[in-house]
């Protein structure tokens, strides 16, 4: 459980910064391939921690995120999950908007994970991802800038009222904020 949230929100702004400043800017490499997955999913760990500490808002926590989807057509497996041009429709991509919630879980279990960059300048742009669930249905891309965005709305919200409410389902009490 997390007590004091501020040492978390810091580290997710440290990151964002770094997200914000760097990929956009450095030409791609392995090694910057590394450090951004990695950045990537540390960032969406200590969101999805937040969460479940009842450390941000319920407007943050319904957060919608802009992303584009592709159609699976055909099986995506361990050793052709990194196919993604033959696995999944490209010709008609469409805009969904997609649950905070929902999308930190796409992530930290993603079964695809891959790096989008500009063709011209070959700085990262984006990243397409799926979970393990969703791999034979689609496919998902998310926009730096979308994601830096939440980034920061999470790393800067400090909900200032709450209030507890018991759930005989869960047999315990679900926490709201604002």
């Amino acid at each position: 459980m997390i007590w004091e949230s501020s040492y978390w929100k810091d580290d997710l702004l440290e990151l964002t910064e770094k997200i914000k400043n760097v990929y956009p800017k450095t030409p791609f490499s392995e090694e910057l391939a590394v450090s951004f997955e990695k950045d990537i999913m540390i960032s969406f760990y200590i969101i999805r921690k937040l969460e479940e500490a009842g450390k941000l808002s319920s407007a943050t926590k319904g957060y919608q995120l802009n992303v584009r989807t592709h159609k699976n057509i055909k099986n995506v497996t361990r050793l052709n999950w990194h196919r993604i041009d033959e696995l999944f429709e490209f010709e008609s991509p469409i805009e969904e908007k997609m649950g905070a919630d929902k999308l930190y879980n796409q992530i930290i279990h993603s079964y695809i994970f891959l790096i989008s960059t500009d063709e011209t300048t070959e700085v990262i742009d984006g990243f397409f991802f799926c979970s393990d669930r969703m791999r034979n249905e689609k496919l998902y891309y998310i926009d730096l800038n979308e994601i830096v965005g939440f980034f920061t709305i999470v790393g800067n919200d400090y909900p200032s009222t709450g209030f507890f409410e018991f759930d005989e389902k869960i047999q315990d009490y679900r926490f709201y904020t604002s």
